[in-house]
């Protein structure tokens, strides 16, 4: 049976299903109370070299405060694009990640879950988000103890210790600096 590469989207799935589905307010699910031993926990920076025939199932992945890692940026428009394609984020205090999914899954399922993206995330409909999400389930730290299920907004801001989050976007222009463009992400305490 193939295994997923899920070295490759750990991360960026994390922070994508972060940003976008805890701040735009999703029902959620509970905190996991879980203990891990520090045998089953790895740096991100090892999972370059991790066996691709060895499940992530159990372990936790961790990032430093700052560590750095990149996230992929993609802009599919008529009118505009990226001039770079990633941009680097630094971790601002130690975080852990946990990944659950059953251990038999069809060659069939593998493979959706092999090509799965941002982009493909974001296109899928609600149902089909409800139905990949029973079975594969991400979840964060700050503790490696309690564990909030990423897309669950109220169980990830209670670990983390935030009341909301802000997403805003803008245009300017000046006669100093010319024409410029800002997104900005921000949690509230």
């Amino acid at each position: 049976m193939k295994k997923i590469n899920l070295k490759k989207y750990f991360i960026p799935a994390g922070l994508f299903l972060i940003a976008a589905i805890t701040l735009s307010g999703c029902a959620g699910q509970k905190i996991l109370t879980k203990p891990f031993e520090s045998q089953r926990m790895i740096h991100f920076s090892q999972l370059k070299n991790w066996d691709e025939t060895k499940s992530l199932n159990n372990y936790v992945i961790y990032l430093n405060e700052g560590d750095t890692f990149p996230l992929a940026l993609s802009m599919d428009t008529d009118f505009m694009a990226f001039k770079q394609d990633h941009i680097d984020i630094v971790a601002k205090q130690k975080l852990y990640f946990m990944i659950e999914m059953p251990e038999n899954l069809s060659t069939q399922e593998l493979a959706k879950l092999y090509k799965l993206d941002a982009q493909n995330f974001s296109e899928m409909s609600a149902d089909q988000k409800k139905a990949l999400l029973k079975d594969f389930r991400l979840y964060l730290s700050k503790d490696a103890l309690h564990w909030a299920p990423l897309y669950s907004p109220k169980a990830v801001k209670e670990v983390l210790g935030f009341k909301t989050g802000m997403v805003s976007a803008g245009m300017m222009a000046s006669t100093t600096d010319g024409l410029g463009a800002s997104l900005n992400l921000k949690t509230i305490k």
